[in-house]
């Protein structure tokens, strides 16, 4: 046994040739086979964040307050009872995200009538002539896992200026809708409202909260 095992050593194995042109055509075919599957990879969709959908703002679900700094006093301080609008989350890329709301200008409330009235006047809002008003989101910049800052457009007075609002989203809610917190603000002259300056400040100060509902 040992002798045959021997002589099969001494027996030198003949190479078969390998076609030059056979290599390179499986060499090719593999090459492929790992683009096709690097390619198969890269489009597989990405999971959707558990926030990511359409959410719709309601009355109901959106308190809107605003207050002004008087001169020596107290704030002035309400709110706008009526404000909807749609929320569109792209939780993977949120840039992709965007808001648009519309505010009843004529829904707009304070302690006192007077101020309430003087608001809605021609000086103020001009509820008569420019019911509405309306912020549009341009741009969308995430400054932490739930805070963005979030530039826009606002239309008040028929006259449309750009502005930036800060938002934190709260989390997710049982009834599958999400929960939200705004501030920011803008500054009432470049929209005409210059009545009553320096003794009220220019600026009007936003807090916004609510829950948006999917759908």
């Amino acid at each position: 046994m040992a002798s045959i095992k021997a002589q099969l050593k001494d027996i030198e194995m003949p190479r078969i040739p390998f076609p030059t042109a056979r290599l390179r055509h499986i060499r090719t075919l593999f090459a492929g086979l790992v683009g096709l599957l690097a390619l198969s990879l890269a489009v597989q969709p990405v999971a959707a964040g558990p926030l990511t959908g359409t959410y719709t703002l309601s009355p109901a679900q959106v308190n809107t307050g605003f207050s002004v700094k008087v001169l020596g006093g107290k704030p002035v301080t309400g709110a706008f009872k009526s404000v909807s609008g749609k929320m569109v989350l792209n939780q993977n890329r949120p840039e992709k995200s965007h808001v648009s709301v519309k505010v009843d200008l004529g829904s707009v409330q304070t302690n006192n009538d007077k101020v309430t009235g003087f608001l809605k006047s021609a000086a103020m809002f001009d509820v008569a002539n420019h019911p509405v008003a309306v912020f549009k989101s341009t741009r969308v910049r995430m400054t932490g896992d739930r805070s963005a800052e979030v530039e826009g457009n606002l239309t008040l007075r028929g006259k449309t200026m750009r502005t930036k609002l800060t938002v934190r989203l709260t989390g997710a809610k049982a009834s599958g809708g999400v929960g939200f917190e705004v501030t920011g603000g803008f500054f009432r002259s470049f929209y005409g409202m210059k009545a009553g300056q320096p003794i009220y400040a220019d600026k009007v100060n936003l807090v916004i909260s609510g829950t948006g509902r999917r759908g």
